[in-house]
């Protein structure tokens, strides 16, 4: 921080091996790429992709497919290969999905490429090819969670958030986490981070305990992708003096508190997570995008046209 003092601000785990026994516990997805594709389907017992209706797994009950399935990207090993003569300094992960693979049509590769810039930033630019089959969909997204005092303040609570989103996506009355297409303006709700920066633990205290817990909604920057990457979220706290940028080339953003973690969670440096611990700030195409028609294209994935996209975390003192 500007102190010179070293905060480690995102949640994880030590090892390889105690991510896996926390799966025992709770899978709040820390640090993981999500896919085939990120946030919910519904339904997921009829899913139509090239020509065919598909069964997705049902990983949340009422017919949702939760993040790419009960084995999706985040519990796949992805091949690692250091790109030595890359400025900036740059890793490539790789993971060929095979066809049938959660119910997906199609092999997919998937590149993932992170770099990291003199600016305190890091890229994560995301590559999808269709290596079979005629159509499938795709995609991915970061589930970072971020606490920017190092989890010296156990919630993000006092983080203040801004964001560039002046509506967002509407759910279901029957399914408060299922998305139904519908953008609608922000102003006048406790979802409105666009007028003035807020807190976010402001309102988090006004959602349902039983449905919600906290912020899991979906933001919209645009509605469609664009060519470059912009400003979509700064998150930052006080305490720390640090501050969270993110930049984007996608049309939403996924805020989620952390409401389910788990208080039984022990991550890296002993620190025990619980509920709100910290944010986690997803980049992606609309979820539930193939069920949705004006939003389908998005998420379509054909073999004349790779998968594209581009996310920055930028870190600086306030």
């Amino acid at each position: 921080d500007k102190d010179g003092k070293q905060r480690d601000i995102v949640a994880g785990f030590d090892s390889y091996e105690s991510w896996q026994a926390s799966l025992d516990i709770d899978d709040p997805y820390f640090g993981a790429t999500i896919g085939r594709v990120a946030g919910r389907i519904w339904p997921c017992d009829s899913v139509q992709i090239d020509g065919k209706a598909r069964v997705l797994p049902e990983v949340q009950p009422g017919k949702v497919c939760l993040h790419g399935g009960h084995v999706g990207f985040d519990k796949r090993v992805f091949g690692a290969h250091v790109l030595t003569e890359s400025q900036p300094a740059s890793v490539r992960f790789t993971y060929v999905s095979p066809d049938g693979e959660e119910g997906f049509p199609g092999e997919v590769e998937l590149h993932v490429t992170y770099s990291l810039h003199d600016d305190n930033s890091m890229h994560i630019e995301y590559s999808g090819i269709l290596n079979s089959g005629a159509e499938t969909i795709l995609n991915p997204t970061n589930h970072t969670y971020w606490n920017l005092t190092g989890f010296e303040e156990p919630t993000i609570h006092n983080h203040i958030c801004r964001l560039e989103a002046d509506r967002y996506m509407a759910t279901r009355e029957d399914n408060v986490m299922v998305p139904t297409g519908d953008l609608l303006p922000v102003k006048d709700t406790v979802l409105d981070f666009y007028s003035q920066p807020r807190r976010l633990g402001d309102d988090v205290e006004s959602f349902d305990k039983d449905a919600v817990r906290g912020y899991d909604h979906v933001f919209a920057i645009s509605d469609q992708p664009v060519d470059d990457v912009r400003l979509v979220a700064k998150v930052w706290s006080l305490q720390s003096r640090l501050m969270l940028s993110v930049l984007s080339d996608q049309p939403a953003l996924i805020v989620y508190t952390g409401n389910w973690i788990s208080p039984k969670l022990v991550g890296k440096h002993g620190v025990r997570y619980g509920n709100y611990a910290a944010v986690a700030l997803e980049t992606q195409r609309f979820p539930n995008a193939v069920n949705i028609p004006r939003f389908r294209n998005q998420v379509l994935l054909h073999p004349d046209k790779p998968f594209g996209h581009h996310t920055v975390y930028k870190i600086e003192h306030i």
